[in-house]
């Protein structure tokens, strides 16, 4: 109907008018649910037209649309760039709807990548001036949002409280895109508390509405739960078929963030099916394109985005101030204010980074054998923050599998020593770096703060489903037989073999390599020290495995 109006306006009058503007905009509106393409071509021509007749507020109207195609497609740099323009319209001309809304949208953005914090402060802004104006609609969107924040930091209960008053608004307003959103997310936090009937309810429910009213990116999203919770029941063959169907929907529609769920959910099928070759394939997929959406350069790009949108509406109250002849102070203060808000926008850019580096850490770990390249790199990564230790995991690794052999353990233990090894300083990335490359003896604190390492590190292992227990092994690897080792003071057989070889291992290298607070001691001081304290504080039959590898075979770290 839309299209036909749009012929009959265009062949009628060959001049431009707003009524052809709102024509383009409400039919690119309805396509961006599956056509962004198009969307984003609809969106262009009335943008133009708009330009040429001065009407500012339809190009804010035109800015904001692209601005959600963009982030439909994953280009969160254009996506917040355009939602951003048309916010500073919205602002100029004080249109409370409209910024609530373009609020929802820039929240929606940084939600998608994580940014937590950026995406619950523009959701809080828009919640409450939704309350102000008493807009039902948008306070139920903005408290489904919100809810998915906190489902996504993992605090359920919040999640649940926003998201329950987001689906009874919905209900109340007969919104049934709202209600199949509010289904969806219910759904994602009953899976985690672990009540898979329920949740698998709700997303048949979700996926049931989305496909009724043709929403292509809302059935893409219950398709991925579906095919994810199925999964996770053991029901492959009907997991298969929702998660193919997910990313069909998502390369039609070219919705990046679907996409990207759908590769991981599929490499995690394939994982469970024992078909690791697919599942190799599939986490390559997710690997690269998560790599291209969400880069660290991107994330720069974004935040210097905020920071200019942020100095433009400074400048702006700059000038109705100096406008209302406000004191010279004020204008100071606001300075001040602005730098500080520079600051916490820079530290903000860190702080996502370094989010970003343990996420990817973390998902690198997911897969099994086929995944040692990864396990290499972030033992790598570990070492950057302590140069003094570089190649030293690597070495452990080298030198505890070889003991291992010698032992005669079986594959899947040499495996385990072999993977935890690489990862078993990860941990101190929680330590500050200045202490780890602090010459001269270390104080009591900072003993003990170096001291928290193998907990830390099994705390960030701990989420990673290994084939074998790698977390609890990098947990133990500093216990000694007679229990004067820390976290836990473990003493002899309650210490896992594989931590008993790595803690031998650990010593050897150490005292083989130079350190910022001693000079190298050498492997014949080493193996006298294994040797000094054989029973003590290490394995005997270690130990002696240990000789055999380096004073019999001829065992080198080169």
């Amino acid at each position: 109907m839309l299209q036909k109006k749009l012929e009959d306006i265009r062949r009628s009058d060959g001049s431009h008018s707003q009524e052809e503007i709102t024509v383009l905009l409400d039919l690119a509106e309805i396509l961006n649910k599956t056509d962004t393409d198009e969307a984003c071509n609809l969106t262009e021509q009335a943008l133009s037209i708009a330009q040429e007749l001065g009407l500012e507020i339809d190009c804010a109207r035109c800015y904001k649309i692209k601005g959600i195609s963009y982030s439909y497609r994953g280009e969160y740099e254009k996506a917040l760039d355009y939602s951003l323009k048309s916010l500073a319209i919205y602002e100029d001309i004080d249109d409370k709807t409209a910024i609530s809304s373009t609020l929802n949208t820039i929240g929606n953005i940084y939600g998608k990548r994580k940014d937590h914090s950026n995406a619950l402060k523009y959701y809080l802004r828009s919640l409450a001036i939704s309350e102000e104006e008493g807009n039902e609609e948008g306070i139920a969107k903005t408290n489904n949002n919100i809810g998915n924040i906190y489902q996504d930091k993992g605090d359920f209960d919040k999640a649940l409280e926003f998201i329950g008053r987001s689906l009874q608004s919905f209900t109340e307003l007969d919104d049934d895109l709202g209600i199949a959103s509010s289904c969806n997310n219910i759904g994602i936090i009953l899976k985690f508390q672990g009540d898979l009937a329920a949740a698998h309810k709700q997303f048949k429910r979700a996926y049931k509405i989305f496909y009724r009213i043709m929403y292509k990116t809302g059935l893409a999203a219950s398709c991925n739960n579906l095919g994810e919770l199925l999964t996770v029941q053991g029901k492959y063959k009907q997991a298969r078929l929702y998660l193919d169907q997910a990313l069909n929907i998502a390369i039609e529609t070219d919705a990046k963030y679907r996409e990207i769920c759908a590769y991981e959910n599929l490499s995690n099928l394939c994982r469970e099916m024992g078909d690791f070759s697919g599942a190799l394939e599939y986490y390559r997929k997710y690997s690269n394109l998560s790599e291209k959406v969400f880069s660290d350069e991107s994330s720069k790009n974004m935040v210097q985005l905020q920071i200019r949108f942020e100095t433009e509406r400074k400048k702006k109250e700059a000038a109705i101030y100096k406008l209302k002849n406000i004191e010279l102070q004020n204008e100071i203060s606001e300075r001040i204010h602005f730098e500080k808000e520079l600051r916490k926008h820079q530290d903000q850019l860190e702080e996502l980074i370094n989010e970003r580096t343990i996420e990817l850490k973390n998902s690198y770990n997911k897969l099994e054998r086929g995944f040692q390249g990864t396990i290499v790199l972030i033992s790598k990564i570990t070492e950057l923050r302590d140069p003094y230790t570089s190649g030293h995991q690597i070495r452990v690794a080298k030198l505890a599998s070889a003991i291992a052999r010698e032992m005669n353990l079986p594959e899947e233990k040499i495996e385990a020593v072999h993977i935890a090894s690489l990862v078993h300083d990860i941990g101190k990335i929680n330590v500050p770096q200045e202490i780890l490359s602090k010459p001269g003896i270390l104080s009591n604190l900072e003993m003990k703060m170096i001291q928290i390492h193998p907990l830390a590190g099994y705390n960030i292992l701990s989420e990673i489903n290994f084939p074998w227990p790698i977390a609890e092994i990098v947990r133990e690897h500093h216990e000694y037989i007679d229990g004067s080792g820390y976290p836990r003071g473990l003493k002899a057989d309650d210490i896992s073999i594989e931590a008993r070889i790595i803690c031998v291992a650990d010593v050897i290298e150490a005292m083989s390599s130079h350190r910022p607070y001693r000079a190298i001691l050498g492997l014949k001081e080493a193996v006298r020290e294994i040797t000094d304290n054989e029973g003590i504080l290490y394995d005997s039959n270690v130990v002696r495995a240990c000789k055999i590898v380096i004073c019999e075979e001829g065992f080198s770290f080169d």
